[in-house]
């Protein structure tokens, strides 16, 4: 067992299951579980992050003393400053001014959702927030897929699509924290300004779980991926779209960062790989720029839905170190 402090926590907040975990400073997991996302969210939310963190810590008979700091991914845009959800439009609540009602103290918010300072005073542990897709690129980079890679990026696709990105060994946050929203990017120029972008038009609204689910007239998209395989018509047809979208972003994605490695992650990867992986290895291998297609790598993530949580308690811990380091 790690020395007292040296243990790292992290939190992966998605639309249908929330995945929390402990590990190592190297990285060795100690810990984890998953529990169903409360359908009401937003307080619910907050008190089933801080629940679930209390049941691994006594799971794995780790007093919180013994956790240097606690990282939580969200699907969402942050106020960095404040810690707070500004918008997660696949958690109900999480996308209005403050919050209310919840058993947790929360501290006064003029501007979105607290979640960290909630969190970190329910458990004492010391709490950040980050962009989930930074925290899956960040995973996969320190411990999986894109480990040694100079320059990496991941998509990944699940309840929507969202990523992150290495560049130059190091981890791209953009202007306001949120590079690497890949799902926004436009594959139907025609349906631009219909305001529409839910369904039509972007990304995620051709290659997310719910968009093939839709498409194929599913209720999962779990559900539409086996139905594609048994050759069903319209599940065929909404994997295939799906697959073409995902591939020419990807593709696109390639064409202008030149990454060494290009990691595929999510609930419809790891639910259907062996439909969409080999259709987007052949449309970046055909469609992006000549000479970077020829060695780049399209891969699958390596370390699951363990990935997000790990990158986030990764994250958590280097924002302490920095801290400790301040004058």
């Amino acid at each position: 067992m790690s020395r007292p402090s040296e243990l790292l926590a992290g939190v992966d907040v998605g639309g249908t299951k929330i995945a929390a975990g402990l590990a190592t400073r190297e990285g060795r997991v100690i810990a984890s579980a998953r529990i169903a996302t409360p359908a009401s969210g937003g307080d619910a939310v907050i008190e089933a992050i801080a629940d679930l963190v209390r049941r691994i810590l006594s799971d794995a008979g780790v007093p919180a003393s013994d956790v240097a700091s606690l990282g939580i991914a969200v699907p969402a845009v942050i106020d960095t400053a404040r810690a707070n959800v500004l918008w997660a439009p696949n958690i109900p609540g999480w996308d209005k001014e403050g919050t209310a009602g919840s058993s947790l103290p929360l501290p006064h918010s003029d501007k979105g959702t607290p979640l960290a300072a909630p969190i970190s005073h329910a458990l004492g542990i010391a709490t950040s927030l980050h962009y989930d897709g930074h925290a899956w690129v960040m995973g996969e980079w320190w411990l999986g897929a894109a480990r040694g890679a100079r320059d990496a990026a991941l998509v990944a696709v699940g309840t929507g699509i969202g990523g992150g990105l290495i560049l130059g060994g190091r981890l791209h946050r953009g202007r306001i924290g949120v590079a690497g929203a890949i799902g926004w990017w436009v594959t139907d120029c025609a349906e631009m300004g219909s305001g529409r972008r839910e369904t039509h038009g972007q990304l995620e609204s051709v290659a997310s779980g719910p968009a093939i689910a839709r498409a194929a007239g599913r209720q999962t998209a779990d559900e539409a991926l086996q139905a594609a395989r048994q050759g069903d018509p319209a599940a065929v047809r909404a994997v295939g779209e799906a697959a073409a979208a995902l591939g020419a972003a990807v593709a696109n994605l390639v064409s202008l960062l030149d990454p060494e490695v290009v990691v595929l992650a999510g609930g419809v990867i790891a639910g259907g790989g062996d439909l969409l992986l080999s259709r987007v290895q052949e449309i970046v291998s055909r469609e992006a720029q000549p000479q970077i297609a020829a060695g780049v790598r399209i891969v699958p993530a390596a370390l699951g839905e363990e990935g997000p949580w790990l990158g986030a308690a990764r994250l958590a811990f280097t924002d302490v170190e920095a801290v400790k380091g301040d004058p």
